[in-house]
C-alpha cells in the first residue's frame, strides 16, 4: 500500500498538517514537507527505505514502526513512525510554543504543539533529528528540612511533606492529564493544557531529591518565578496555620520554575 501527496491536494498549501504516532505520542509535520508514505509492517510488499530513521528508537520510546515517511529536505531520512492519523487542518486547531526547559536535547526535534480535539500533538522539525545531542542532566538544589510557616498549602510526595506559599498556589487538579513529552529533562512529566495555554508539569520527588515511585496524579499549578508551572504530589494534606507535626521541604519555588532555571 502506497499512499502519496501530490497535486490531489486542493486545500490551501501550508495550512495542512500530516498526524502520526511513534511510541505513543502523537506528532505532526507540515504536509507539504511530505513526499511520500509508504506501508512497510505486516504483510507489505514494499522494502524500508535506505537509511530510515525509527522515530521512536530516535527519541528514546518502544515503538512498532508499520509506515515509512519520505520527507522534503536536504538530508532528512525517511522515517519510520507507528501509525496515521489523517490529516489536519491548521484552522482547527491551537498552536503553542514550547515552554522552556520542556525538552533536553539540542537543536530541539519539536518546533511547537498543536492541539486538536483535545489531544496535543508535537509538531515535528525532522532536520533536528540528524544533529540532535541530549543535554547533560541537571540536578535540582537540595532543599532542607524548616519548620512550617503560615499561609501555605501542605503537600505530600514519596512520604515527604513539602510547603508552597499560598499567594503562589493557582489551582489544584486532581487528578490531573498530562500529554507526554519525548527527551524531557529528568522531572519532567509532561505538559498540561489548561486555560488555553500550556504548561511544564514537574514531579515534586525529582525537586526534592527523592525516590520518583508510584503515579502522582495531583497536580499543584502555581504561578512563580515568571511562569506558571504544575508540580505533581500524591496528596495535599491541607493549609498550614504556623504550626504542624514535623517540618517540611520549602523549596525556593521561585528559582526552582523560573524559565532557565532548576532541573
Amino acid at each position: 500500500m502506497r499512499l502519496v501527496y501530490h497535486d490531489r491536494v486542493t486545500t490551501p498549501p501550508g495550512r495542512q498538517v500530516l498526524r502520526f504516532q511513534a511510541g505513543g505520542v502523537p506528532f505532526a509535520v507540515p504536509l507539504s514537507t511530505v513526499r511520500e508514505i509508504v506501508k512497510t509492517g505486516g504483510d507489505s510488499p514494499r522494502q524500508t527505505p535506505g537509511g530510515a530513521v525509527a522515530l521512536a528508537e530516535c527519541l528514546g520510546l518502544r515503538g512498532d514502526p508499520r509506515f515509512a515517511m519520505l520527507l522534503e529536505g536536504e538530508g532528512v531520512p525517511p522515517l519510520l513512525v507507528d501509525r496515521m492519523d489523517g490529516v489536519g487542518d491548521l484552522a482547527d486547531a491551537e498552536a503553542y510554543r514550547l515552554p522552556e526547559r520542556t525538552v533536553a536535547a539540542h537543536p530541539s526535534p519539536f518546533s511547537s504543539a498543536l492541539r486538536w480535539r483535545g489531544v496535543l500533538h508535537l509538531e515535528l522539525a525532522p532536520a533536528a533529528l540528524v544533529s540532535m545531542r541530549r543535554d547533560a542532566p541537571r540536578p535540582f538544589p537540595e532543599t532542607p528540612d524548616q519548620a512550617p510557616a503560615e499561609r501555605e498549602l501542605f503537600a505530600l510526595r514519596a512520604g515527604q511533606a513539602l510547603a508552597v506559599p499560598l499567594p503562589l498556589v493557582v489551582q489544584v487538579i486532581d487528578p490531573v492529564h498530562l500529554f507526554r513529552v519525548p527527551l524531557s529533562p529528568e522531572g519532567h512529566r509532561g505538559l498540561l493544557h489548561h486555560g488555553r495555554a500550556i504548561h511544564p508539569a514537574w514531579d515534586a520527588a525529582a525537586i526534592l531529591g527523592l525516590p520518583g515511585g508510584g503515579d502522582p496524579r495531583v497536580l499543584l499549578l502555581l504561578d512563580a518565578g515568571g511562569t506558571t508551572a504544575g508540580v505533581l504530589v500524591d496528596r495535599v494534606l491541607g493549609l498550614s496555620e504556623g504550626s504542624g507535626s514535623g517540618p517540611v521541604r520549602r523549596p525556593p519555588w521561585d528559582t526552582l520554575l523560573a524559565p532557565g532555571k532548576g532541573g
